[in-house]
């Protein structure tokens, strides 16, 4: 049969729904071939059939946001009904006539996993909050009696949680309104199920997730199904049958006959997320590094392995495409061969291949070398340093393939490898302890080591001096505090500049100027570098006192990240110091581009040689640099004449030798996305197995989880449902933050809804959206605050909305629906006030409202505690350990820590 990865299953009568490549399909529920109903830009889940069979309601993201839709069970043009912005939303059921449609979303909660239970009419209009707090899953009983499930929604993604935030279900036995938690095993409990007078859920007290039941008082468990091998997931009923995954196929139990049955399901498929396809190499650049003599370059992208000419010429792809992966790649010192780290046989080896691809790569290692952080070639012979994640330091000798360990790390990775010119030497960055590293270097004849620099704080980026005298470094070893502004303390914000290190005792300093006459030109001491190889000769290091030779560049603090070395002049990289803003995880990624500074010895200044510049690499030449711009390459000349101050003029933008842009886009990344994604299955089972915190996988027999997980692959027919696998294999460890992200998802089109910051309500005699309330923030930053609050708009609570963009709102049609596709853009809004006069007003629409509704929360138990303890206590809510809480501690704590008590909320922290 042709088998896909289900998910997602329901039932009713003589059919069953499933979710295979991101869309719903339909097929007999006693087995047979599958139906497709949509065919989406996004990804469907949590279909579920109406009492009738007629209707199917179910989430999509095709137009961004997971939203709820509705259609025709037997096909059709899918309706959309919500319209929330919402980070979260399934469908929970229909109510028992068929017209409503019951789910859970978190669209007025700044906590993302406050989930609310909500219903709404299968033709559209207003969601109907429901009021029972947070909610998972609900299942109905007779007498308007109710089960909820918290916390849990898909235990087999974290197996045998006990934690704070395990499942509980909560029951409403007398249809009350009187909730009571059930006294369930400590099994992670969740998706309650009412059919007659038990209670069926998902639980995994037993070792493996399972579907129980049990009576209304909790008593009386029963197990009623016995995956070995897979937790049951996401189950749904119609009342006499219980659907669910578990490993990809669909399972069913039949609660009359007690009986558990595979439905088999044939689902076929063009399967078109797994047609190869092509796309440009700068869409997944990762490493890059120029040849020796600065004609070509050779980078890593996507995990396949290419070299091309800087300017001139086609690109040549090497290696075995998307079945393995490729990382690291380097020139070895003759130009003519490539050394990279590749996984082809499953774990990571090294391997050497000619550049101009005439032979297969070669593996040199064949033993276990671990997981390889970081390597460089020699410049003068066929010996390739490089670290692990076991913090060791190797040589690798290509001739023989005999690898020798020559350090060893305490505390951290050893990192940042570098090569002598003369071949002789590793410097390398080293830590003592964790949170404090040093320079070091390493003989590779005799495997010797000497510290460089004393343990201080953080030494990093060492580069050699092409001429052998000096070792340079990046390293906070300034100590000048810069004064708070909110209270009184101190801080480091800019701590590091570059420094240099003299490797022997009778050289001078380089920041001492040579006489030198007026007619003196500058370049003519580079005239045998233009075209010719440069050809080091042998370095002497006095390594005595040698820690007492280190000397910072006259250079102002800042954030400095690496530094590379050619005659007489370095380079080096430093990024601006701004502060994160921190109220959502999205907006902490920092895009502020580095700058590219040179320091020339002979003219003893500094100099801007470019900007946004992220990464730098220079080749052996000692002259070509290739700097990194995003997603872009740039070549230049490390020796071009610097610039005066104010000169520095920004490259044209087209590609060329005249530019230095680099087309890294002659290379296309050919993807086969099943090779691929079995690649990326292998490399995250292997980065558990080499990276857990317990050498014993907590008593996992890890081998085993790999092969249970693995036959499951030929099923993956989409990048989301490799996500999923990878989540469930994960699970297996049992532990948090084994998390699995990002992905080259099927991208929808993203219509992002825009907010007002505020509470609407339909009024019939007004004929308007009432504002019941509107949320203020921080007045001072318009992205925290309701637009509607505006300073000169006038906008009251009270007052009505009664058309946006120009369209009037009816009950149908809801300020929601207007907003779609309006995020952080400007909007009209006409309002209607109470006395009956109707105005517009302009107001740009926030792209969340997150930020803004925390506010408010913070705000309002602040008042609360105030008026409880007549101002003698204060309170403050910390979300997170990250820049958010740091930020919300100190604001709350300065304004509150002087009073009798302080109140510290942790609640939802993240």
């Amino acid at each position: 049969m042709d088998l896909g990865y289900y998910r997602y299953p329901s039932i009713a009568g003589d059919r069953i729904l499933y979710v295979c490549e991101d869309d719903l399909w339909s097929a007999p529920a006693d087995g047979g071939a599958g139906t497709r109903l949509t065919v989406s830009f996004g990804a469907c889940s949590f279909p579920r059939f109406s009492p009738d069979g007629a209707w199917i309601a179910f989430v999509s993201t095709d137009e961004g946001n997971p939203e709820l839709y509705v259609m025709p069970a037997y096909g059709g043009e899918p309706k959309r009904l919500t319209f929330l912005g919402a980070t979260i939303v399934s469908t929970i059921g229909w109510s028992e006539e068929g017209t409503g449609i019951y789910f859970v979303a978190n669209p007025t909660t700044w906590y993302e996993g406050e989930t609310r239970p909500f219903a709404i009419s299968r033709t559209g209009g207003t969601p109907h909050k429901l009021n029972l707090g947070h909610v998972r899953s609900l299942a109905f009983g007779p007498q308007n009696r109710l089960a909820i499930g918290r916390n849990a929604a898909d235990p087999a993604r974290w197996k045998r949680y006990r934690g704070g935030t395990a499942g509980e279900i909560w029951l409403d036995a007398g249809g009350t309104g009187t909730f009571e938690r059930l006294p369930l095993p400590n099994g992670n409990p969740c998706w309650p199920m009412w059919i007659g007078d038990r209670i069926y859920f998902v639980a995994d007290h037993e070792g493996i997730g399972n579907i129980y039941s049990c009576s209304l008082a909790g008593a009386d468990i029963v197990r009623h199904t016995n995956e070995s091998e897979y937790y049951v997931r996401f189950p749904s009923t119609d009342g006499k049958r219980i659907v669910y995954t578990a490993g990809g196929e669909i399972g069913c139990f039949d609660v009359a006959a007690g009986r558990v049955h595979r439905i088999e399901v044939a689902t076929h498929s063009p399967m078109p997320q797994t047609a190869r396809r092509f796309e440009h190499a700068s869409e997944s650049l990762e490493h890059f590094v120029p040849n020796p003599d600065g004609t070509q370059i050779a980078f890593d992208s996507r995990g396949q392995e290419f070299t091309m000419p800087l300017f001139e010429g086609a690109a040549i792809r090497h290696g075995g495409g998307s079945r393995a992966r490729t990382r690291l790649t380097q020139w070895l010192h003759d130009g003519e061969h490539l050394v990279s780290v590749t996984d082809a046989g499953g774990y990571e080896q090294i391997a050497v291949r000619p550049a101009d691809a005439s032979v297969e790569a070669r593996l040199v290692t064949d033993g276990d070398i671990g997981r390889v952080t970081d390597m460089v070639c020699s410049p003068t012979s066929n010996v390739v340093a490089f670290a692990n994640h076991r913090h060791d330091l190797c040589l690798l000798d290509l001739n023989d393939g005999n690898v020798r360990v020559v350090d060893t790390c305490p505390s951290h990775r050893i990192a940042d490898l570098a090569f002598s010119p003369d071949g002789r030497y590793v410097a390398y960055v080293w830590w003592p302890t964790y949170g404090t590293s040093i320079i070091r270097i390493v003989k590779v004849r005799s495997g010797k080591v000497h510290d460089v620099t004393t343990p201080l704080r953080f030494d990093k980026s060492p580069a050699w001096d092409p001429e052998g005298k000096y070792l340079y470094f990046i390293s906070t070893r300034d100590f000048n505090p810069v004064y708070d502004a909110l209270q009184f303390d101190l801080s480091f914000p800019q701590a590091s500049r570059p420094f240099v290190v003299t490797l022997r005792k009778d050289v001078a300093s380089p920041f001492v100027p040579k006489p030198k006459p007026i007619h003196y030109d500058h370049h003519h001491d580079h005239d045998r570098w233009n075209n010719k190889p440069f050809k080091p000769t042998d370095i002497d290091i006095d390594f005595d006192e040698i820690t007492g030779r280190v000397l910072g560049f006259p250079v102002e603090e800042g954030e400095y990240e690496q530094i590379v070395a050619v005659r007489e002049r370095v380079l080096f990289t430093r990024f601006p110091v701004k502060g994160i803003k921190p109220a959502r995880r999205e907006e902490m990624e920092d895009d502020e581009r580095g700058t590219l500074l040179a320091y020339d010895f002979d003219q003893q200044r500094i100099a801007t040689i470019a900007s946004e510049c992220d990464e730098i690499e220079l080749g052996r030449d000692g002259r070509t640099l290739i700097y990194r711009s995003k997603d872009r390459l740039r070549a230049i000349d490390a020796l071009n004449d610097l610039p005066e101050e104010g000169d520095e003029q920004k490259p044209p933008s087209e590609p060329g030798r005249k530019s230095g842009w680099i087309d890294v886009d002659r290379a296309n990344v050919e993807i086969v996305p099943r090779d691929e994604w079995a690649q990326m299955y292998r490399e995250a089972w292997r980065l558990q197995a080499e990276h857990f915190w317990v050498e014993d996988m907590s008593d996992i027999d890890w081998d085993r989880v790999y092969d249970r997980y693995a036959v499951l692959l030929p099923r993956v027919r989409t990048r989301g449902e490799l996500s999923d696998l990878i989540w469930e294999m994960q699970g297996e460890l049992g532990t948090s933050h084994a998390y699995e992200s990002g992905g080259d998802y099927r991208e929808p089109p993203q219509y992002q809804r825009g907010f007002l910051g505020a509470d609407l309500r339909w009024d019939d005699e007004r004929e308007g959206y009432c504002i019941e309330r509107i949320y203020r923030g921080d007045s001072w930053n318009r992205e925290h605050d309701s637009p509607l609050a505006e300073p000169g708009l006038n906008v009251s609570e009270g007052d009505c909305i009664v058309a946006i963009g120009g369209k009037r709102l009816s009950h149908d049609v809801t300020p929601d629906q207007l907003l779609v596709n309006a995020s952080g853009k400007n909007i009209s809004v006409t309002l209607r006030e109470k006395k009956g006069h109707e105005r517009t007003v302009l107001v740009k629409a926030l792209a969340s409202e997150g930020a803004l509704r925390y506010r408010a929360w913070v705000e309002e138990k602040r008042r609360f505690v105030h008026e409880r303890t007549g101002e003698r206590v204060g309170y403050l809510h910390i979300p997170d350990m990250g820049p958010w809480g740091f930020s919300e501690f100190h604001r709350g704590y300065l304004s509150e820590f002087d009073r009798k008590g302080l109140i510290v909320d942790v609640r939802y922290n993240r």
